[in-house]
């Protein structure tokens, strides 16, 4: 009978089996806690950044509505008014001549009524604002053959035309501005002033437009006449331009 030879226990190739998978479990546990640490990382990178980004923002925020307080307070307002118009006579032609407002804000010519306006509708579609600001009435009043009624037909067909051409823009409606007492000696048609605010109000609020007050200021104040009592000096023009932005979107951009 032959022996039963027991198999003996090879070290050495064990230790070359052992070996390479201790160092494959090394590596993988080094691997795990690489992408671990990685991981981490960009977590906290992901947080860091979103703070950043959200401080950024709020600073720039800060610095667009401190640029725009700026421009406004140093009596700037064409910036602010790059998508406005306004539309009027002699008194919104000084902002132009003053250098308040650039041309493209403006649609402005001494003399005009609510009559011959509706020429310049035109003009006005094709600055296309989003905001657009009417001041007329004195030389509708001055005007000997107006009526309180032919004033509000025109003023109403000149809306219409806006509104057709330019559907997206917001109309504002102005009252007419004040006269000085010794104006009104000369000039006494002016009395009606503010019977047709009365009725230009009314107006607005039937055609569903913005009617905005620049009416009782001027005639609180009305030192800041010209002397024929009728025009404004310069320095009324930044007060009026307050009015407007207050008293429309613009306000939402200050």
């Amino acid at each position: 009978m032959f022996e039963k030879i027991k198999p003996r226990f090879n070290k050495n190739l064990a230790l070359v089996i052992l070996v390479p998978c201790v160092i494959i479990l090394i590596i993988l546990i080094i691997h795990y806690q690489t992408v671990a640490r990685e991981k981490a990382k960009l977590v906290e990178g992901v947080e860091v950044l979103t703070a950043l980004e959200s401080r950024d923002l709020y600073t720039m925020e800060e610095k667009i509505d401190f640029m725009k307080r700026k421009t406004v307070d140093s009596g700037n307002y064409s910036d602010l008014f790059g998508n406005a118009v306004v539309f009027g006579d002699s008194i919104a032609e000084g902002l132009g001549l003053y250098g308040f407002l650039s041309p493209t804000s403006l649609v402005a010519v001494r003399g005009k009524s609510t009559e011959n306006s509706i020429e310049d509708v035109p003009s006005l579609v094709n600055l296309a604002p989003r905001n657009v600001f009417f001041e007329l009435g004195l030389n509708d009043i001055s005007h000997p053959y107006s009526t309180l009624e032919s004033y509000l037909s025109h003023y109403e067909k000149l809306i219409d035309s806006t509104r057709l051409q330019l559907p997206n823009t917001q109309v504002y409606i102005c009252s007419i501005f004040p006269v000085t007492d010794e104006a009104l000696k000369k000039n006494p048609e002016f009395s009606q002033i503010e019977t047709y605010n009365a009725a230009l109000a009314e107006m607005a609020k039937r055609k569903n437009v913005h009617y905005i007050d620049t009416y009782t200021f001027l005639k609180n104040n009305p030192q800041y006449h010209e002397q024929d009592g009728i025009h404004v000096i310069r320095e009324f023009y930044p007060l009026w331009m307050d009015t407007l932005v207050n008293n429309s979107s613009l306000k939402n951009l200050l």
